[in-house]
């Protein structure tokens, strides 16, 4: 016989292990060491028992004795697992254990998103709806979805002209004084090659400035189309014009306390310039000017700058009286002179022309031309732009002819191209022509094609023009910004941002958000909407929890509904409850413990229990006020629903759970983000020790994040330093629960930023990002053993693989080898060897030894920082098959 004895059996444990060995015995041990018992020596009286047969009934009572052992030490060794944190099975005893250092297991959380409400046009369009926190909107469920209940928790100020503002479409068309071409509206008169063109500037001619070759008058020498029904006209003229769009730096204009503001002298005033609405508001107080009033006045301003050039075509063409005169036809003594300078005709016909004026007779007469209208005279060297004093029709006879002409009275010298005074004496009346009666052309505004949220000119990727003045859109407005992709056609897009700045530029709004927009968008499909509110998972309930009893310590109440809702907060675990406690109608506070708390503090405690459920706790009169004694003094205005069940699509939150007067339908053009279920027990193990490790610093890699992982709605966190060139500032990458990327403008994100900035060193700049998902390929044979069926083979390897290269599984820069995937399918059931053909990210399939995940690393490019990945296996791109 041996002499080790059966029992108790040797425990060790090494460090690191999931579960604990603490068991003395089994049945077999335990039954092995009593029948030994039976022949020890030192049990004389037990000598004479010789039986070793199973029905004797000693040998059954040891049996019996040894199957009460062997259960006695199994729920020993369950105890004592549960007595740790790292092999606790049971929720409960991971709770317990975090309890002891002051930390909860984090509940299921609400999630959020901006709902886009749509409001009725009313009476008073310069209104604005004002509507309190609250609005409910439900979700339309799909197959096997429940409906899903979402509230705003801020106040919505509406109108039905922020339901879908546009994007400018078109930009006013300036002209330069040599422009080679300009584009008129659709409405503009017909125009022929050769007709003649001048560009006005106000009441007086703009020369092309060609040097020697200056001139006034231009010729059509091209017609074309263009977009929207313009036409386009190209000019004969020598100088390159300036590109006729531009966006003009913007001119701050302040408003000073005394200036006379009114719709009239605003149109003036604001032309030109850029407003910011903050100073118009403050002068609309001022002077009691009305909104609809200040609107009007914005638009009714000139957005191009002053003395505009426009064009005009010159309609009449005229010689002038005397230019076809036959004089050598006639006798020689008939003392008729040959015509000379067009300002002789006068002295032949008999008139004087007023001190300084000439009179100009045309070859016959035009009605059409009259007093006030400008006249252009050209020889072959000269032009001369004058202004006509008067215009009459009159018999004239000289040179030997006599006709009905139009006389006009102008100045006897004229305004010439180099911009001096040129007589009238110099143009003759044969080489002369009059071109008269400018009939002003519409020019047509030029199109805008640039994408929105693409950087042109003087006009950033964060600022965008819409085509109206927006007086009420006040900085600190959430805008809504849809459209098409301008490098995904047909692919719509939604983002959310916050307005920084609205400028008035002329009769439109430039605005100006926080952040530059993430994607450019097609101009023409683009919609902007400021009826914008921030809503959270759950639904308000009101609710009396019971009667105070002052005789009782730590009285408890249940809330009959649930889950509670727990929405974002700026604090280290990233939420707080949404309930309202009050006691006798007054407000008692939460807390998280009543170590800090005296007998008169207004103060209660919330537990939520395994089943979810949640209690609230008063305290004993020593650490918390009890509960004074009354009939239903308890109530609680809570909100409840929470978990990934709100992670809906976009478009999916579209009915009005109520009809508020006003407004006429909502959607969600983001996908909510941020929700979160229950904390499971395995993040549970790995976040309850992290507030005693970080103890609210983060000073290390690590601690930043373990800092973040213990966050509301973050599962997973990396951190990495980076290099700007400067300095070394830490790089954060975070990823919400089941993979989900958290709204960069969410307040998850913002809230995270906050308290890492708060937790960390003063002079070290941290930086947040969301991960990159990032799926890779493979393709293997499998061999299979021939006792399986092979379609069973392949569904068993495919679930295995799957689930080895989950998001769950996986962390934020971990690679993937080849042999990590062999062993995965091998752990499938049937597969006794794999031939992996390929492994591979991207579209080409290729055999590569290793993926490699980044990490979190600086831009080259001098951009934000590049956030890590976390590689997962695409199931599209997962290919297997049974080897024949």
């Amino acid at each position: 016989m041996s002499s080790v004895k059966p029992t108790p059996e040797p425990i060790a444990n090494r460090a690191g292990l999931p579960a604990l060995r603490a068991r003395a015995g089994t049945h077999p041990t335990f039954l092995a060491a009593l029948r030994r018992g039976l022949a020890d020596g030192n049990r004389p009286g037990l000598s004479e028992l010789r039986s070793r047969d199973q029905d004797d009934f000693t040998l059954g009572l040891l049996d019996a004795w040894a199957a009460t052992l062997d259960t006695l030490t199994f729920y020993a060794e369950r105890q004592a697992n549960e007595a740790y944190l790292r092999t606790a099975t049971r929720r409960e005893s991971v709770r317990a254990h975090a309890r002891l250092i002051g930390y909860e297991l984090a509940p299921a959380k609400a999630a959020s998103c901006h709902l886009v409400f749509e409001a009725e046009p009313h009476d008073a369009p310069e209104a604005v709806l004002d509507y309190p926190p609250g609005l409910q909107v439900r979700s339309i469920p799909r197959d096997g979805e429940l409906p899903q209940l979402f509230e705003t928790v801020e106040p919505l100020l509406a109108r039905a002209e922020w339901n879908a503002m546009r994007p400018l479409m078109a930009w006013p068309q300036i002209l330069a004084a040599g422009a080679e071409e300009i584009q008129l509206a659709q409405d503009a008169p017909r125009l022929a090659l050769g007709d003649p063109l001048l560009l006005m500037r106000g009441e007086v001619p703009v020369a092309a400035a060609a040097g020697d070759q200056a001139g006034f008058l231009r010729r059509v020498s091209g017609l074309r189309d263009g977009i929207g029904g313009r036409r386009i006209l190209a000019l004969r003229s020598d100088p390159a014009s300036q590109p006729p769009y531009g966006f003009r730096p913007i001119l701050q204009a302040v408003w000073t306390p005394g200036l006379a503001f009114s719709t009239s002298s605003m149109v003036a005033l604001l032309a030109g310039h850029g407003w910011s609405v903050a100073t118009l508001a403050a002068a609309s107080n001022f002077h009691s000017l009305t909104a609809r009033e200040m609107r009007q006045a914005v638009q009714a301003s000139d957005f191009r700058a002053e003395g505009p050039i426009r064009p005009a075509v010159l309609r009449v063409r005229a010689g002038f009286f005397g230019n076809t005169a036959a004089v050598k036809l006639l006798p020689a003594d008939s003392g008729i002179g040959a015509p000379g300078a067009v300002t002789a005709t006068a002295g032949e016909a008999g008139d004087t022309a007023p001190v300084n004026r000439a009179y100009l007779y045309l070859d016959r007469d035009h009605p059409e031309i009259t007093a006030g209208q400008g006249l252009l005279i050209r020889d072959a060297a000269n032009e001369a732009w004058l202004r006509i004093h008067a215009a009459e029709t009159q018999g004239v006879e000289a040179y030997g002819l006599a006709a009905k002409v139009t006389r006009l009275e102008v100045d006897d010298k004229g305004l010439a191209p180099d911009g001096a005074l040129i007589a009238l004496s110099g143009f003759t009346t044969r080489g002369s022509i009059a071109h008269a009666l400018p009939e002003p052309l519409p020019l047509a505004d030029l199109p805008i094609t640039d994408p929105v949220g693409q950087a042109a000119g003087a006009l950033g990727a964060d600022q965008v023009e819409i085509a109206t003045p927006e007086l009420q859109l006040m900085p600190g407005k959430v805008l809504a910004i849809t459209g098409e992709r301008a490098d995904l056609a047909g692919v719509t897009a939604a983002e959310i941002r916050v307005l920084a700045q609205n400028l008035i530029v002329g009769d439109h709004s430039l605005l100006t958000f926080t952040q530059p927009l993430a994607h450019r968008y097609v101009r023409d499909t683009v919609r902007i909407s400021a009826n914008v509110a921030l809503a959270t998972h759950g639904e308000t309930v009101a609710e009396v929890l019971g009667d105070g009893d002052a005789t009782r310590t730590f009285q408890r109440f249940k809330l009959k509904s649930g889950p509670l809702t727990h929405v974002s907060a700026r604090n280290a675990r990233g939420m707080v409850p949404a309930i309202e406690l009050r006691v006798n109608r007054i407000r008692w506070g939460l807390v998280e413990d009543f170590r800090a708390a005296g007998p008169q503090d207004r103060v209660w405690l919330l537990r939520i229990e395994e089943d979810g459920s949640a209690h609230v706790v008063f305290g004993d009169g020593l650490r918390g006020a009890r509960l004074p004694t009354g009939q239903g003094n308890v109530e609680a205005v809570y909100r409840r629903g929470a978990g990934l069940s709100g992670h809906l699509e976009a478009g999916q939150l579209s009915l009005l759970a109520t009809k508020p007067a006003g407004l006429k339908a909502v959607t969600n053009p983001l996908s909510p983000a941020g929700g979160a279920d229950a904390e499971r027990l395995e993040d549970a193990r790995r976040n309850a020790p992290m507030g005693v490790l970080t103890l609210g610093r983060a000073v290390s890699l690590r601690d930043y994040e373990d800092f973040a992982r213990g966050f509301a709605a973050v599962a997973k966190a990396r951190a990495d330093w980076t290099f700007d060139g400067f300095a070394r500032p830490i790089l954060v990458t975070v990823a919400g629960q089941g993979g989900a990327i958290l709204p960069e403008t969410g307040d998850d994100m913002q809230n995270l930023r906050a308290a890492l900035l708060a937790a960390g060193e003063s002079d070290l700049r941290v930086g947040l990002r969301n991960y990159r998902p990032t799926g890779f390929g493979l393709a293997a044979r499998l061999f299979a053993d021939p006792g399986h069926m092979p379609e069973d083979v392949i569904d068993a390897a495919r679930r295995a693989v799957l689930a080895a290269f989950s998001f769950d599984a996986r962390e934020l820069g971990q690679g993937v080898s080849q042999a990590q995937v062999i062993a995965a399918l091998q752990s499938a059931p049937g597969v006794v060897g794999v031939d992996l053909d390929a492994l591979y990210t991207g579209d080409t399939p290729r055999l590569q030894p290793r993926l490699t995940a980044a990490l979190g690393r600086p831009d080259l490019a001098g951009a934000l920082p590049v956030a890590a990945e976390l590689l997962t296996l695409d199931p599209i791109r997962l290919h297997l098959e049974v080897a024949a």
